[in-house]
């Protein structure tokens, strides 16, 4: 039974001894009232003419009027933003077959997504007298489903890129082990025959063939171990001179073959970074910049302090007040075109160029420095003129 004689919200005394199968039965128990009440979704009673007859407490609530000013209402002009029928009517529908209809929509009202349903509703003559219509919030459903075909779509989109770009490292796998075959073949077959000079130009080959193809499984590695998590990020405090010093040595006899120059221009700065990273990064940047500078031309390398919101675009004081590296490595080469940039770090282009030599390579090491970047919370820029070179700029945080 209903006890509001204090005024406040009716409440429900239990009597686990009641039976509930008389009060359903008793007509002046307003256990009904209860029940239509106490239903979530909005339910209403609607005659022929789409006037509400009856609307239970959550109709009321939404639709924020009275019981009595709610009654008597077109059901349009209450549930419809613009008071008119909607197409597609389900109580329209239900009254022209007599059957329970169903749609979903986006009511602009409440802003809300809804299912609405219409039962007939007939008297003991079968008689239909107007429906049962139910109005249900569907919208954190409509959002779920609206994030899962987005992500599908994403994902989608995803598989489909590391297709082609595992296509693409499969065929610039494919054609430096060609090479190397071919000259390996030329080699045994003629080798009574060849000079000196010959073998050596062609060993020179072969070696060249091998350091790119290894250089790009050993980026394929990397890349795959940070795609599935399996490359940690570790940092640690250490020289940046040192190890700029360090990819010189490793790569001053490519740079002399070609009389290019490379220069450190660093002075002896402590970072705060993954040391391995760093390595992979610098070596990428210096093989990249040697591959396409002309002979006779120079590699730089220099680096500055700046504030963190120079390096990203954020507007928070915090990150402006917040020091970083910004690492530089410029070259005097053949330079990227507009589209080139365009293209340079997607995984499913197969953008490449020829080094000034006519070297090769797979595209696939700047798409790792950037990763790698910003796996360090830095961020990878590039600043290119076609015949007049590059530079490749990239952040780091520093050590405390």
């Amino acid at each position: 039974m209903l006890d509001n004689s204090d005024g406040m919200k009716p409440t429900i005394r239990v009597n686990r001894n009641a039976d509930f199968s008389y009060l359903l039965s008793n007509p002046d128990s307003d256990v009904w009232e209860l029940i239509f009440d106490s239903m979530p979704d909005m339910v209403a009673l609607i005659d022929l003419n789409n006037i509400v007859v009856k609307a239970n407490k959550a109709m009321r609530q939404r639709v924020n009027i009275g019981e009595q000013s709610l009654i008597g209402n077109s059901c349009n002009k209450l549930m419809h933003e613009n008071g008119c029928s909607i197409s597609n009517c389900p109580h329209l529908n239900m009254i022209n077959d007599k059957k329970p209809h169903n749609i979903e929509l986006y009511e602009p009202k409440f802003g809300l997504y809804l299912s609405i349903s219409t039962t007939p509703i007939f008297d003991a003559d079968n008689n239909l007298l107007g429906s049962l219509h139910i109005s249900r919030d569907i919208s954190l459903q409509k959002e779920s489903e609206s994030q899962l075909t987005k992500y599908n779509n994403e994902l989608k989109e995803l598989n489909q890129s590391k297709d082609k770009f595992f296509s693409i490292v499969a065929h610039d796998l494919r054609s430096p082990f060609q090479g190397m075959l071919g000259f390996t073949d030329l080699i045994l077959e003629d080798i009574d025959i060849l000079s000196k000079a010959e073998i050596k130009e062609y060993l020179q080959k072969v070696r060249d063939s091998s350091y790119s193809t290894f250089t790009l499984l050993e980026n394929l590695l990397d890349w795959s171990r940070l795609q599935t998590g399996r490359l940690e990020y570790k940092p640690s405090e250490f020289s940046l001179f040192e190890d700029v010093s360090s990819v010189i040595s490793l790569l001053n006899s490519n740079a002399l073959s070609k009389n290019i120059r490379l220069i450190n221009n660093l002075t002896d700065y402590t970072v705060y970074a993954d040391r391995r990273m760093v390595h992979s990064i610098l070596l990428n940047l210096t093989t990249n910049a040697i591959k396409f500078t002309f002979p006779g031309g120079t590699v730089s390398f220099d680096a500055k302090i700046i504030s963190q919101c120079e390096d990203q675009t954020v507007g928070e004081t915090e990150a402006c007040n917040r020091k970083v590296l910004r690492i530089r490595i410029s070259d005097t080469g053949v330079g990227i075109s507009p589209e080139g940039l365009k293209k340079i770090f997607k995984i499913d282009e197969h953008f490449t160029l020829s080094g000034t030599s006519n070297e090769q390579g797979a595209g696939l090491g700047l798409i790792l420095v950037k990763e790698m970047t910003e796996k360090q919370g830095g961020k990878l820029t590039i600043n290119s003129q076609e015949g007049k070179g590059s530079v490749f700029a990239f952040t780091l945080p520093l050590a405390e």
